[in-house]
């Protein structure tokens, strides 16, 4: 009873602790789930606003360049510019331009499209009824005058503002203005009503709140209250395509603002929801999740105290012949009767732990002579670079009897290379060292290839300091002059750039070269050998072994990820002419050493 007593008392406690941890993963799991379904809603939302917004502009916009380019409306205008004085020349210009401006298309998609300038000649579209305009350009009409002029033609945003060119009605109306190039022109406004505005800002929820900030101050769309509109449109000059969490300081809350800016526009959206929304959405789920963990708690117990009952039993059994297990009779096979499958299934793992525990015995007796193979190994390696620099030394000496300084340069490269190649007790480097050892290779390439062969390297200077395995980048080049220039006379050209992404927090290695290029087929054959040696190494944790000479690029890969883990990612372009392999690595803590020396070889 006792053992089954502490069975249940600890099934107990470790049931309200997980329940516990449940509870607090799946409540800070769901608030995360839903802040990020937030956080895309509003992004979505305001997108899709911006995309609406610029479609009207880009209507209104194109509108202008469509009157702008019509030879009829320019040709007129000239006149209007060179003629002061009433004639026929005038009378003829103003009719013509009325008529093109008061097209079927204008009328039904614009509220208004104005022509005017200095001279009080005015041209309106639908300039009857309800929309007759002023004879003259009102006061008010001046600060979008003046915004426009000197802009060379480009179109500026008109915000809403009570339309003071009409007689009759004054609604709110927005749009945009250009200066008419040439000498006194005038200038060109096509209009939209609010109306247009509120069908692509107003939403049916209640929480969230709409902002239209513009660049040059002043907002096109917004909300009544004056305070938390100056605070809108702070934001939206320092918050461009963003989604954060911001203290409100006009409501004292916590709220989600996501914004989005256009250049066509200089508009930033703005939207806001209160994060309490989250909390209030989350509720119904909570709910339900916790009758239905308070449920499977209660069953729970219940099934524990009858499964308790009968692990008892074939436990104490097994304890017994465990606690009889020797060296002796290790081999020997353990039986329970009437015992559970799961107390089966523990009984077969001990007897195959036993049967391993013996195997390890006998392997432990054969680890001490492989060790002592290894270490002869180890000297053998350490003799043989030696010799080979010996006999460089002495190739180099010979050179230099000769006067021939191209073997000594040659010599001095090898050996460096070997020397660098060979070294055992670090076996990674820096960018700026691997890049020294890419160059002495290249010098040897340059010398065997002449002319035939050019290179280029450039190196962000920040990066010289960043970590990499030995002999990484010398081996992708190798294997593009070995297979991408194969029955090629031209000149084989080959790049290496090496520069931080856009973000800062990798740097890529691009290495290109104007080769055969590489088929699709075989890419696809890299990626998905690729794809197993990474979940060989990083899952499974097997040694993986590779022929002689099947060096390349699947061997810098294995290095790379060894190396660098799961964050490491070499990519293989096949382009028209040639082949581009790129490697994305994270970058880390030191950078900074000078690689400015690093050039090129034509």
């Amino acid at each position: 009873m006792r053992f089954q007593r502490k069975i249940l008392l600890n099934y107990v406690l470790l049931l309200f602790i997980s329940v516990v941890i449940i509870i607090v993963l799946y409540y800070n799991s769901s608030r995360k789930r839903y802040a990020e379904q937030e956080y895309s809603y509003l992004q979505t939302l305001s997108g899709q606003m911006m995309q609406q917004l610029e479609m009207e502009y880009r209507s209104m916009q194109e509108m202008t360049e469509s009157l702008l380019s019509d030879p009829v409306i320019l040709d007129n205008l000239k006149i209007l510019a060179t003629i002061y004085e009433d004639s026929d020349y005038r009378v003829e210009a103003k009719k013509k331009i009325m008529i093109r401006l008061n097209t079927y298309h204008i009328v039904k998609n614009f509220y208004r499209v104005l022509i005017y300038n200095n001279r009080g000649d005015i041209f309106a579209s639908y300039d009857f009824d309800e929309r007759k305009i002023k004879n003259m350009i009102p006061e008010e009409q001046e600060v979008w005058i003046t915004g426009a002029t000197g802009k060379k033609g480009r179109t500026g945003l008109v915000l809403p503002h009570e339309d003071p060119w009409g007689m009759k009605t004054s609604p709110v109306v927005y749009g945009v203005i250009r200066e008419i190039l040439g000498s006194n022109m005038g200038y060109l406004e096509v209009q939209k009503t609010e109306d247009s505005l509120k069908r692509i800002f107003e939403i049916f929820d209640d929480n969230i709140r709409v902002a239209a900030v513009y660049d040059g101050g002043g907002a096109l769309y917004g909300l009544e209250n004056e305070e938390m509109m100056q605070y809108y449109e702070g934001l939206g000059k320092s918050e461009k395509h963003t989604v954060t969490d911001r203290k409100n300081p006009v409501t004292g809350r916590n709220e989600i603002v996501s914004s989005v800016y256009s250049e066509l526009t200089g508009v930033t959206i703005l939207l806001a929801e209160d994060r309490r929304v989250i909390t209030q959405k989350m509720s119904g789920p909570l709910w339900m999740a916790f009758w239905i963990l308070l449920l499977f708690v209660s069953l729970s117990i219940l099934f524990i105290v009858r499964i308790s009952q009968n692990l008892a039993r074939p436990i104490n059994e097994l304890r017994r012949q465990m606690e009889q297990t020797n060296t002796e009779n290790m081999g020997e096979a353990i039986h329970i009767e009437n015992s559970m499958d799961e107390i089966t299934a523990l009984t077969n793992t001990y007897e195959r732990i036993l049967r391993r525990l013996k195997e390890s015995l006998i392997q432990e007796k054969n680890l001490s002579y492989l060790q002592l193979q290894a270490r002869y190994d180890l000297l053998q390696a350490q003799i043989n670079p030696h010799f080979f620099h010996n006999v460089l030394n002495v190739i180099s000496s010979r050179g230099l009897m000769l006067g021939d300084e191209t073997i000594c340069e040659i010599c001095g490269s090898l050996s460096g290379m070997l020397r660098y190649a060979t070294g055992n007790k670090i076996r990674y480097a820096t960018i700026a060292e691997e890049l020294i050892y890419l160059k002495q290779y290249l010098y040897l390439m340059k010398l065997r290839y002449q002319h035939k062969l050019e290179y280029l390297i450039e190196v962000d200077e920040m990066l010289g300091s960043q970590l990499v395995p030995k002999i990484a980048f010398q081996q992708i080049v190798e294997n593009s002059i070995k297979h991408g220039f194969n029955g090629k006379n031209d000149v084989m050209k080959i790049t290496v750039t090496i520069k931080l992404t856009e973000s800062g927090e990798h740097w890529i290695v691009v290495f290109t070269d104007n080769g055969e290029g590489i088929k699709k087929e075989t890419v696809e054959q890299l990626e998905q050998q690729m794809i197993r040696m990474r979940d060989s190494l990083l899952n499974r944790h097997e040694n993986i072994e590779m022929e002689i000479g099947g060096m390349g690029l699947l061997n810098t890969y294995a290095r790379l990820v060894l190396f660098f883990g799961d964050d490491v990612k070499l990519e293989i372009m096949g382009l028209e002419s040639g082949t581009t392999v790129v490697i994305t690595v994270p970058v880390s803590a030191g950078a900074g050493e000078d690689v400015s020396s690093i050039g090129s070889g034509r």
